[in-house]
């Protein structure tokens, strides 16, 4: 494209070449906003889930400064994590399946970690998935770590 100048020495660009780079604009967005629609729910999944480790983590470092069992319950019916953590916030999670597997019968109640002021926890294995794909994460019962677990697609 070519700027023009009239006869006045100011320079433009004519009404067709305009409209020749909103035509190549709107189809460079046409093809580049599906591949876009699949990236915001796999980064809002990865968000619920490193909430989960953050939270895991921290509930791990009240017990044993306190040297008290904390723990993390999912409820089921209003789709949200609640720690025992003074203050911790509550971690919501709408959008996605999620279920809380592991602890021991008669120790816990189901969906929920409990974590130990030795620094270990019940363990559990915890899965998201919705939209943005699946994440699993396991809580080792040893150590209360968190492990991120492989997905396979």
């Amino acid at each position: 494209m070519s700027a023009r100048r009239t006869g006045e020495g100011t320079a433009g660009f004519s009404l067709v070449e305009m409209l020749v780079v909103l035509a190549i604009l709107g189809l460079a967005v046409g093809i580049g906003a599906p591949s876009l629609g699949g990236i915001i729910p796999s980064h809002r999944i990865n968000a619920a889930a490193e909430a989960i480790v953050g939270e895991v983590a921290l509930l791990r470092i009240e017990a044993q400064r306190t040297g008290r069992p904390m723990s993390l319950a999912f409820d089921e019916e209003t789709r949200r994590f609640v720690s025992a953590r003074p203050g911790a916030p509550v971690l919501a999670m709408p959008e996605w399946r999620v279920t809380v597997e592991g602890g021991t019968p008669g120790r816990v109640e189901p969906g929920e970690i409990r974590f130990l002021p030795d620094g270990g926890s019940t363990g559990a294995r915890i899965t998201l998935s919705g939209s943005g794909g699946t994440r699993i994460l396991v809580v080792s019962r040893a150590t209360g770590a968190v492990r991120r677990a492989a997905v396979a697609l």
